[in-house]
């Protein structure tokens, strides 16, 4: 592992004393130990050489400048969500994660030493007050050999870190970092990376269309991706399938088959993106909130078919909210099953829809129904009756000579 540049008798404990909670390469980030680097100043645009996963250099210049020091920003833009839309706006922060170290490296023609400071609040850093700041270590003058690096261990205390140098901080030389948890965030990307749209044409190292996801999201998105794309000429032509979409695999087909086994097909719902125009982040799939329960809508009926049960119906206006059609949508979307067909399976004056909003019980018919045609459980208790009925005659007589007459 790579030697740290710390000077505080704790930050040395907690990377050598053997019973703290370490990172490794097994259960965290698979190269340097099981850390991942990050510059304090973001990624470069350099490749790292040794990298099958294309992630950048990171950018550790650390100088007077602009960096996120937990400051109230305004967003805009298609990831803005409420409430950092409207004023006061939300906090702005440097994003990193467990097992990760933080360099802080000098610019060129650096001509002193730094110190790295830790402060222990927003309002400290905004004030550039250093009276009850903590001397982490000290930064060189050579960009190559003078960084500091500053280790975030998967025991980490804080959820906040506020860092900034004496010298630069009113120039802006001071930054506010927020640490999330690596297994859950690795999780979540693995998970992504099942799904992503990239696979259509291969692109699972993130070549073709350049990216500047981070670790150790990144890692875990590429690995999960090779994983399940099925590649092949379909890769030049942006076609191709993962094999869990696809149900001629053994992969897909047991997944699909799963699927199924936790279907409520009692509940409508809506079938999206049958027409495999709809990404998980641009909700342009076909939407078919009329005909499909959840076993049919699958990935047999075809490869993007998604099942979306509604978790809220509304008989009286015939409207249901079926899930989120993008990872970045605020609100369910709504299937209005008033404009479901007179044959439709969901067609509100039918009985499956009608019991499943609670509008009919099933031993009422509706006025879809024949009131002299019995109902599946009606027929079924009566098909129980006649293959009893020999039992039922042989269990009276077994019981007449033993108890007698009765």
């Amino acid at each position: 592992m790579k030697s740290f540049l710390c000077s505080t008798a704790f930050l040395f404990l907690s990377l050598f004393n053997t019973t703290t909670a370490q990172c490794n390469e097994d259960d965290h980030h698979p190269e340097n130990g099981g850390y991942f680097f990050v510059g304090v100043a973001g990624l470069s645009d350099i490749e790292a050489v040794d990298s099958v996963h294309g992630q950048k250099l990171p950018n550790a210049t650390w100088a007077p400048g602009y960096y996120p020091y937990g400051q109230n920003l305004v967003c805009s833009g298609r990831n803005c969500f409420a409430p950092c839309d409207q004023a006061p706006g939300c906090p702005q922060f440097f994003n990193t994660h467990t097992c990760s170290i933080l360099k802080f490296c000098p610019p060129e023609g650096a001509t002193a030493p730094q110190i790295v400071w830790e402060l222990p609040n927003f309002e400290a850093i905004e004030k550039c007050d250093f009276t009850n700041a903590l001397s982490l270590g000290t930064m060189g003058t050579d960009p190559a050999t003078g960084c500091f690096e500053y280790v975030f261990e998967e025991d980490h205390e804080l959820t906040e870190y506020y860092f900034a140098s004496k010298e630069g901080c009113a120039e802006g030389q001071k930054i506010a970092v927020k640490i999330q948890d690596f297994a859950l965030t690795a999780d979540q990307c693995e998970v992504i990376g099942l799904t992503t749209p990239r696979i259509r044409n291969c692109d699972c190292t993130l070549q073709k269309t350049p990216s500047a996801l981070g670790e150790p999201c990144r890692t875990a998105f590429v690995n999960s991706c090779l994983s399940v794309v099925l590649e092949g000429e379909c890769c030049g032509t942006g076609t191709c399938l993962s094999k869990l979409e696809d149900f001629s695999h053994a992969e897909g087909k047991a997944k699909e088959l799963n699927r199924r086994l936790q279907c409520d097909d009692s509940m409508p719902g809506l079938c999206y993106n049958e027409d495999g125009k709809g990404t998980d982040t641009n909700g342009q799939g076909s939407k078919n909130c009329c005909t499909h329960t959840c076993s049919v809508c699958g990935t047999e009926l075809s490869p993007f078919a998604s099942w979306k049960p509604c978790t809220s119906l509304d008989g009286e206006g015939k409207t249901g909210k079926c899930g989120f059609l993008s990872r970045y949508d605020s609100e369910p979307y709504e299937c209005d099953f008033s404009l479901c067909g007179s044959s439709d399976h969901w067609n509100p004056a039918g009985k499956p829809f009608r019991l499943a909003v609670g509008l009919e019980t099933a031993s009422e018919p509706s006025n879809n129904d024949n009131p002299n045609k019995p109902t599946d459980q009606t027929s079924a208790a009566g098909n129980m009756n006649e293959a009893y009925a020999p039992v039922l005659v042989i269990l009276t007589i077994l019981l007449s000579s033993l108890l007698g007459p009765f």
